[in-house]
């Protein structure tokens, strides 16, 4: 489909990828990799010209679908009857995560698409309304109040540009709004994005490792750029249990020929990318990951399980057993067993991740699970190490109890840990950390049975003010548990400032400066 304005401008989707985003009919798709793939001008074409309706014509005939063309008969036409915006109580809602960035990118597109429609703007309510009465929005989603004005909503489409920069489980909250009446307008969910940032795991997982794209065996040569890249193929549909069919895009610089074309100097600036961001954002490479907060994680960090098992490499006569918690009812809650050498060493080498229990429930779990599966009992644990909103109190039977005075009726003592973000994060990133003296093991390790920690750990990324703390838009469950813990275990990794306070301790420390310096012996000579 293409539409011809009064100044004779033709826009037209590039054919390839773009073309077989804005034809695909999947409930949930996913269009994303490199840069600049197009995906923007794709998703704001999608909102309004997705084709609801249509017939065949072959010769004088009318079919209603492709399979009831006789057979043989290879001259037929497709008759479009309706897109989205033909019917008038269509409501279709764009996303970006902040409205500067939908001035700066998705409106652009949609103006000059949307206009040629006879759509009129309406910045009061970010709505274009099209002759038929059907509307599309374009909202930003930066908070959780922002997240909270969609939940509820009934859009027949919803379109996330950059989903990358969106929380796993924002874009589930999102998706609820997606309702129908009307059986042409079938709900669609599309979602746009590059590799990284904080929804880089929700969407590898999703999509990406649900509908593997196919990978040719010959990687392709570009003499212009001298770039060899791989071509990638669209795979097959995942359709999960619900059978809402899920399908993965992949989309490189390659496929927008319009950039290869008027912006040759963007390419070559792709290419000279450090080595991870040039995988991801000029190869749509989804199995590395750049802005990781903990960047000196590698293989090194897990153990393989038979070489650290309890009853065999060590036990409590060996090691101190600690276990960590971080609190979550509707979100994960988390338990890291961990043992404690003689040497200052940890490892982690089992975890409890649930969501959904109550703190009740999640104590006789912790105690059931540690019985039977290391004979342990809580006193036999040196510590137990929390996150400090085990001790917010909420009503339960009318009572005023905290969720440690319910690990406490199970015989399960916690401590608080420190929540100081700032510093956890600098003592948890050095327990990662491998010295360049041996021995050259970090002070913090996991087993294999630590499966949600070494998914996770990869994905926290960095703190977008803060350099020097880990980003808690991501998974970070897991990481806020060790924290709490490395916290209390491994301050000593930590730097101590020297605290000055009074002048005494000021003249100590000037005093001190000129005796290393030589100022004593020169002010008592000139005296």
């Amino acid at each position: 489909m293409s539409r011809k304005s009064s100044e004779s401008i033709v826009y037209k989707p590039n054919p390839g990828k773009q073309t077989e985003f804005i034809q695909a009919t999947e409930n949930r798709i996913l269009y994303g990799g490199a840069r600049c793939g197009g995906k923007s001008f794709a998703l704001a074409w999608k909102a309004a010209f997705q084709l609801r309706s249509w017939h065949y014509v072959c010769g004088r005939e009318i079919y209603p679908d492709r399979k009831s063309i006789p057979v043989g008969s290879n001259k037929y036409e497709v008759v479009i009857d309706k897109i989205s915006i033909d019917y008038p109580n269509y409501v279709g809602l764009l996303l970006r995560r902040t409205y500067p960035d939908i001035v700066k990118n998705l409106k652009i597109e949609c103006d000059k698409l949307y206009s040629l429609y006879g759509a009129v703007w309406k910045e009061r309510n970010h709505c274009y309304i099209f002759p038929s009465g059907a509307m599309i929005f374009l909202n930003h989603c930066q908070d959780e109040k922002a997240l909270r004005s969609f939940i509820g909503g009934n859009y027949h489409f919803i379109g996330i540009d950059e989903s990358n920069q969106f929380p796993g489980d924002w874009i589930d909250k999102i998706e609820t709004s997606l309702r129908t009446t009307d059986s042409e307008l079938k709900p669609q969910l599309c979602l746009t994005a590059n590799p990284g940032d904080v929804g880089h795991k929700y969407l590898k997982e999703k999509y990406v490792d649900a509908c593997p794209p196919i990978n040719p065996r010959k990687r392709v040569y570009n003499a212009e750029f001298d770039i060899w890249y791989n071509p990638q193929k669209t795979g097959k549909p995942y359709i999960d249990d619900e059978l809402v069919h899920h399908l993965f895009i992949p989309a490189l610089v390659f496929d927008n020929p319009i950039l290869m074309k008027n912006d040759k100097a963007y390419v070559r600036k792709l290419k000279k990318l450090p080595p991870t961001l040039r995988l991801m954002w000029l190869e749509g490479r989804w199995d590395v990951f750049v802005g990781m907060f903990f960047d000196n994680w590698d293989i090194t960090h897990i153990i393989k399980n038979d070489r650290f098992k309890y009853g065999l490499n060590f036990s409590k006569e060996t090691h101190d057993i600690y276990r960590f918690y971080d609190y979550g009812t509707k979100n994960e809650f988390v338990c890291i067993f961990v043992a404690l050498d003689r040497d200052g060493y940890l490892i982690a080498f089992d975890e409890i991740v649930e969501t959904g229990l109550p703190a009740s429930k999640q104590a006789k779990l912790v105690n059931e699970y540690s019985l039977d599966v290391y004979k342990l009992t809580p006193e036999d644990i040196t510590e137990e190490i929390a996150d400090p909103a085990y001790w917010t109190k909420g009503s339960a039977n009318d009572d005023l109890i905290s969720p440690a005075e319910y690990y406490a009726e199970e015989k399960i003592y916690l401590i608080p840990g420190n929540n100081d973000r700032a510093a956890g994060s600098k003592i948890l990133y050095q327990a990662f950390d491998i010295p360049d003296t041996e021995p050259r093991i970090p002070r913090l390790r996991l087993t294999e049975r630590c499966e949600y920690g070494i998914e996770t750990i990869p994905t926290i990324q960095g703190d977008s003010i803060d350099p020097e703390k880990y980003d808690t838009r991501g998974a970070d469950h897991w990481v806020d548990a060790a924290r709490y813990g490395c916290t209390r275990i491994l301050d000593y990794l930590m730097p101590k400032e020297e605290k000055i306070t009074g002048w005494r301790e000021k003249l100590a420390l000037k005093h001190k400066s000129l005796l290393h310096s030589g100022g004593f012996r020169k002010s008592w000579m000139s005296a």
